[in-house]
């Protein structure tokens, strides 16, 4: 009988557990393409930082759009190389590589919160609670603002 009980009882932590785990996984970020030619402006001289940037639809179970961003520059001049934008059918585009520059997007930390604007200035995501000294798995609150994906709100992961 405590056998049964036993297993009663692992079997209900179990189901527990997967029903409280979060319905999405953490994605892992493409690798940026291999350069070929001349250095990209883009590229920092030490190891590569990346800035992972994750937006939801409107009821934040379903990623619609990622950009992979990699970090050049200190400060307020600091860009974000846009290296990979990965759409919610799964359809990417890769960016950086012979024939396609990485469209530069600057730090505005004039605005509150601080935003990462794209060169056309139609896609702007404000980073709340960014800080550009911290590097690794903690994500923090990112706002998308587009005419194309409407206001979406999502995270973003600053790796190094």
């Amino acid at each position: 009988m405590p056998t049964v009980i036993a297993a009663t009882l692992v079997t209900l932590a179990g189901g527990i557990a997967l029903w409280t785990r979060p319905w999405r996984s953490d994605p892992a970020p493409a690798s940026p393409p291999a350069a070929s030619g001349p250095r990209d402006p883009a590229r920092s001289q030490g190891p590569d930082t990346t800035l992972y940037c994750e937006f939801n639809n409107f009821a934040d179970v379903t990623p619609l759009v990622g950009f992979l961003f990699r970090i050049a520059g200190t400060g307020p001049s600091r860009s974000f190389a846009l290296i990979v934008q990965r759409e919610k059918d799964g359809s990417q585009r890769d960016f950086g590589g012979a024939g396609q520059p990485a469209p530069l997007w600057t730090l505005d930390t004039a605005d509150t919160p601080p935003a990462i604007r794209a060169p056309e200035d139609d896609l702007r995501i404000n980073l709340y609670g960014y800080d550009p000294e911290t590097s690794g798995h903690a994500w923090f609150e990112a706002g998308l603002r587009s005419i194309r994906y409407r206001n979406l709100g999502g995270r973003c992961r600053q790796g190094a």
